[in-house]
C-alpha cells in the first residue's frame, strides 16, 4: 500500500501531466485525489506499472513515476526508470515525469548521472518541498 507521502507526489504528477495538455486515462493511487471517476490501473510497461499515464491527441504519452527519498537508488527504480525511458524515446512528444520530495534532489541527479540519463530532453522532474508532504508517523 502506497504512503500518504507517495499519494501527494502522485497527485502532484497528475496536475503537472495535466498542465501539459495531457488527459490522464490510467492511475494507480487515490483517484479522489484526482478526479471524481475512478481510473483504471496502468497497465504494465516492459516491467513495472507506473503511477500515472497520460495521452495528447491520440499520438503521445506521458508516464508519471513517484518517488520518495527512500526509493531512489533500489535497483526497482533504476530499471523504471530505464524501461520507461526506453518506451518514452519511441516519440519526442513523450514524457517521464518524475515527482520526489526536494531533500531527495541529489540522489536523484546522481542516479540519472549512473544510469546515463541525466539532461534527458523527455524527463521532466518536479520536487515537492517536504513542507507540503503529509506527515506520516512510523509505527
Amino acid at each position: 500500500m502506497a504512503s500518504e507521502k507517495h499519494n501527494f507526489i502522485v497527485s502532484a504528477i497528475a496536475r503537472k501531466i495535466r498542465q501539459d495538455g495531457f488527459r490522464i486515462i490510467y492511475l494507480d493511487g487515490k483517484y479522489q485525489d484526482i478526479d471524481t471517476k475512478k481510473f483504471d490501473i496502468p497497465p504494465k510497461i516492459i516491467n513495472h506499472k507506473p503511477d500515472v499515464i497520460g495521452e495528447k491527441e491520440s499520438i503521445f504519452f506521458c508516464i508519471g513515476e513517484a518517488k520518495t527519498r527512500n526509493d531512489i537508488f533500489s535497483e526497482r527504480t533504476k530499471n523504471q526508470i530505464t524501461d520507461f525511458l526506453t518506451i518514452v524515446r519511441l516519440n519526442s512528444g513523450n514524457r517521464l515525469v518524475v515527482g520526489i520530495p526536494l531533500n531527495a534532489k541529489e540522489d536523484l541527479e546522481k542516479l540519472l548521472l549512473e544510469l546515463g540519463l541525466a539532461n534527458q530532453k523527455q524527463i521532466e522532474i518536479i520536487y515537492i518541498p517536504e513542507e507540503l508532504l503529509p506527515y506520516e508517523e512510523e509505527i
